[in-house]
């Protein structure tokens, strides 16, 4: 198993310019790029830059992360959503990433779970019709908190199984299974095509429900059963990357070089400890 980084584990500290050279000084094999620091990415430097930074180096692009809050929103506010969708398909194509994480919204009210369901599908379907020359990606995202509107894998699951899509797949987050107690069970029922993403992060000894994710830790120094998740993802037959995301102020404070290296060898010390092989 690989190992990517997602930049919100240097949210607050670092840029992609400087989180790009410093994984790929730490031996990193991927990074999901903040659509909000690509941005700031691109006001001092271009796309070009950043094509050739990946075509010469080891790290390689994996996501976009992420279109937010695209369900239950009014027209004016989903189309400017919709333009941030082309200028990740124009980036991406250039320097070879197909994948964007889409996130539901929250605070939606007393809505029903059909409702709920029409509403994704139909804001899913407009984002493949937009991206139809290019075949871009989505990767759904449920949020293991009780006001998001799909907060389990049992909901997110249903949701891509009714677009039947090969565009559109799960993110899979041990945060958030851990975060609504989610059916670890149905992971047996998921082929490895339909996880598009892998989300590595432990969590403190918080209730679920009620942990946010400020209370994220490094894999391996919280309570979440690490083994039983990754055994069962592996077992779909996925082999894409584990990729470290954290929302810790505490790693914030961290100069973001240090972040990166801790980050990677906590993950390294969890899959060797599970016996899991670290790809190189």
């Amino acid at each position: 198993m690989k190992i990517a980084f997602n930049q919100a584990t240097t949210l607050k500290s670092s840029t992609l310019y400087d989180d790009l050279r410093f994984c790929e000084a730490n031996g990193y094999d991927f990074i999901e790029i903040r659509i909000d620091k690509l941005k700031e990415y691109l006001i001092d430097h271009t796309v070009e830059e950043l094509k050739q930074f990946f075509r010469h180096s080891h790290i390689k692009p994996l996501s976009f992360n992420a279109i937010e809050f695209f369900t239950f929103q009014p027209d004016t506010t989903f189309n400017l959503m919709k333009e941030d969708v082309r200028i990740v398909e124009s980036v991406g194509k250039e320097i070879g990433c197909d994948l964007v994480v889409v996130v539901p919204t929250f605070d939606i009210g007393d809505v029903t779970w059909s409702k709920i369901k029409e509403e994704t599908k139909t804001r899913l379907h407009e984002f493949l019709t937009l991206t139809e020359a290019s075949n871009f990606r989505f990767a759904l995202e449920f949020v293991g908190y009780p006001h998001c509107s799909i907060n389990t894998l049992d909901g997110a699951y249903e949701i891509v199984k009714e677009v039947s899509n090969n565009r559109v797949g799960l993110v899979v987050d041990c945060f958030h299974l851990y975060a609504m107690n989610s059916n670890l069970a149905l992971l047996n029922e998921i082929s490895k095509e339909q996880i598009f993403l892998f989300h590595i992060d432990d969590a403190e000894d918080i209730p679920a429900g009620v942990i946010r994710d400020h209370q994220r830790v490094w894999p391996g120094d919280g309570v979440i059963d690490l083994e039983r998740i990754i055994k069962l993802v592996q077992a779909t037959g996925f082999d894409g990357p584990a990729s470290i995301e954290l929302f810790r102020p505490e790693y914030w404070e961290l100069e973001p070089e240090e972040c990166i290296k801790q980050g990677k060898a906590k993950t390294e010390f969890v899959l060797k400890t599970l016996q899991i092989k670290v790809k190189n």
